[in-house]
C-alpha cells in the first residue's frame, strides 16, 4: 500500500510539473528549390525536441507557468547539410489571474549559420560547445528565461544572462561563427544583447521589467487604475537610459515587443493623463509615433 502511494505521488508530479518551455518551432523552407524536404522537416522536430525536452533550469514549473515560446526559423540557403537560416524568437508570459498572455521577448537573428545533418541528435551541454545551432537555441532560450525570471523577481534572472556569455565565450572560442560583434545587423546582434543585459546601466531596463508586469500587469485584476499608473511610471523610468544610451539595443527591443499592449493598455479602461507619457514616448521611441498618436 506504501509503495503504491510512492508510485500514486510520482505520477501526478509528472503531470503536474514539465519542462519550462512550451516551444513551437516552424522550418520555412520555401524560399529553397528542392524536391526533397524531409531535411526541413527533421530540423524543425529536433529544434522542437531539444527546446521541449531539456530541463534548462532547477525550478519547478506549473502547466500555466510554462514560457509560451514561438521559433520562426526561415531557411535562405542550404547545400551539403550547411544552413543560412532566419531565427525570429517570440516569447510570452502569462498575467496573474487571466488568460491574458503578455508578449516578452521579440528579436530577430539574421543570417546564421550551421551545419545539421539529418536525424543526428541536438545534444546541449553547458560546460562545451556542441555545434553553432544548438549554442544558438541555448543561447536564446536563457535570455528568454533570465527576462522572463526578470519580470517576476528583481535581479534574478543574471544566472540566465551569465549562463547566455558563458555559451557566446564557448561558441567564440570555437568553430562557431556569428558569434562576434562584428556580426550582421551592426550593434543589433546577440553579441551586444548580452553585453547590454549584463551590463551595469541595464539597471533601469531590468527594474522595469519587474514593475511593469508585477506591480502592473498582475495587479490588473484588483486595481485597473493602480496597474496602469505603475505600467505609466515603470516605462517612465527608462528615459535615464535613453539619456544615457541613445538608440538603445534594450529600449529598441522593449518597443519592438511591448508597443502595441502599451496602446492597448492606455487607450482603454479608466482614463488616464497620458500626456507626459505620449511625449516621453515620442522621443524614446519616434519610429512608432504613429501608435503613441492613439494616446493623445
Amino acid at each position: 500500500m506504501k509503495l503504491f502511494k510512492i508510485i500514486l505521488i510520482l505520477f501526478f508530479t509528472n503531470l503536474i510539473f514539465s519542462q519550462e518551455i512550451d516551444g513551437k518551432v516552424i522550418v520555412n523552407s520555401n524560399l529553397i528549390n528542392q524536391t526533397n524536404k524531409s531535411v526541413f522537416s527533421n530540423l524543425e522536430k529536433s529544434i522542437s525536441t531539444l527546446i521541449n525536452s531539456y530541463s534548462w533550469t532547477n525550478d519547478k514549473i506549473l502547466d500555466y507557468e510554462k514560457i509560451d515560446l514561438s521559433l520562426l526559423i526561415t531557411v535562405t540557403n542550404y547545400s551539403d547539410n550547411n544552413f543560412t537560416a532566419n531565427f525570429q524568437f517570440q516569447s510570452l508570459r502569462p498575467v496573474l489571474n487571466s488568460t491574458y498572455q503578455t508578449p516578452l521577448f521579440n528579436f530577430v537573428e539574421k543570417n546564421f549559420q550551421f551545419k545539421f545533418i539529418e536525424f543526428e541528435p541536438l545534444l546541449y551541454n553547458e560546460n562545451q560547445y556542441q555545434s553553432n545551432l544548438v549554442s544558438l537555441i541555448s543561447f536564446y532560450i536563457n535570455i528568454i528565461l533570465g527576462i522572463d525570471s526578470d519580470s517576476y523577481i528583481k535581479e534574478s534572472g543574471k544566472q540566465f544572462y551569465n549562463k547566455s556569455q558563458e555559451i557566446l565565450n564557448l561558441a567564440n572560442q570555437s568553430s562557431g561563427l556569428g558569434w562576434n560583434s562584428s556580426h550582421s545587423g551592426g550593434r543589433i546582434n546577440k553579441f551586444w544583447l548580452i553585453e547590454n543585459l549584463n551590463s551595469i546601466n541595464s539597471t533601469e531596463f531590468r527594474d522595469m521589467l519587474y514593475n511593469y508586469h508585477t506591480e502592473g500587469l498582475d495587479l490588473m485584476h484588483e486595481n485597473i487604475s493602480l496597474s496602469k499608473n505603475n505600467i505609466l511610471n515603470s516605462i517612465l523610468t527608462l528615459e535615464k537610459t535613453d539619456r544615457r544610451t541613445p538608440n538603445s539595443l534594450l529600449l529598441k527591443l522593449f518597443f519592438e515587443t511591448k508597443s502595441d499592449e502599451i496602446v492597448d493598455i492606455f487607450s482603454s479602461g479608466p482614463k488616464l493623463n497620458t500626456e507626459l507619457l505620449y511625449n516621453k514616448l515620442n522621443k524614446m521611441a519616434p519610429f512608432y509615433s504613429n501608435k503613441w498618436y492613439q494616446l493623445r
